[in-house]
């Protein structure tokens, strides 16, 4: 009997190792199928293989991809190179180093259901000057990199390696100082769960942003009026108001969904608190 446990056991322990070793990687530099050459995504926010696009308004070049060969082996350890690059073409908006860890803008997000390590491979968007990439929670800076700096690498040729822990599930943002261009970024130890953009994963115009981080919500990105009910996901409505303005407030853990309206349309989005 203790044999068989034993044998029952195993495999599960061997799975559940399995599920918390995962490694997920976007691949600019060389994935051509997911990744095409384009003259960017637009103004409209989309999911594309679990990891988010957040674009600016009023301009359309957010996620151009486009050939731009880069060659990492200067790095000890490295064999990465690229063909193409996925250009950021301008900062997050807002400065981790002044408390500004929830970018508005040129932003690339992914949540994960636990503690794990991040990389970045990307280089300057200006030939020679420097430039830095970073990965928050939202509330904190998690880590960053600059080119042509002190940082990974030493003097880089404009290429730098972003390498960074993060110690808890959640949402994470990758954005830049100024335009970065971004060749690879892979996540392990943790499973990436980004959901789709709303219900039924379809592109919505609405710019308004409703997300959960930790025991908060964010509404952002308003531009116009927006209002905002969240329900329970039993169907009961939680919290209804309408705002012209970015907001946050509490909720206690728990899955929810939200749906927001405003004059270009509606949209609906899961947010889940812990």
């Amino acid at each position: 009997m203790k044999q068989k446990l034993l044998l029952f056991i195993l495999p599960v322990l061997l799975f559940t190792a399995t599920l918390q070793a995962q490694t997920k990687v976007w691949d600019f530099g060389n994935d051509t199928t997911t990744w095409p050459l384009s003259t960017g995504i637009g103004e409209s926010e989309m999911v594309i293989d679990q990891l988010g696009l957040f674009p600016i308004t009023g301009k359309t070049n957010f996620g151009a991809v486009n050939a731009s060969n880069a060659d990492f082996t200067i790095f000890s350890g490295e064999t990465y190179t690229a063909v193409q690059r996925f250009q950021m073409n301008g900062g997050g908006g807002v400065d981790p180093t002044s408390g500004g860890y929830l970018p508005v803008q040129r932003y690339l997000y992914f949540d994960v259901d636990g503690a794990c390590t991040v990389k970045v491979w990307f280089k300057t968007g200006s030939n020679g000057g420097t430039r830095t990439i970073f990965v928050t929670d939202g509330s904190s800076l998690v880590g960053s990199e600059s080119t042509n700096d002190s940082g990974t690498g030493g003097t880089n040729g404009d290429l730098a390696i972003l390498n960074t822990n993060y110690g808890s599930a959640g949402r994470l943002y990758i954005f830049g100082d100024q335009s970065n261009n971004l060749y690879k970024v892979e996540v392990t130890g943790a499973n990436v769960t980004t959901p789709t953009l709303g219900l039924d994963s379809k592109i919505s115009p609405v710019t308004t942003n409703v997300q959960g981080i930790g025991n908060r919500v964010y509404v952002s990105n308003v531009k116009t009026s927006s209002e905002v009910k969240i329900y329970s996901i039993t169907g009961a409505l939680v919290k209804s108001f309408k705002t012209n303005n970015d907001v946050d407030f509490a909720l206690k853990s728990g899955l929810y969904i939200a749906t927001i309206k405003t004059n270009e349309g509606q949209k609906s989005v899961k947010l889940v608190t812990n």
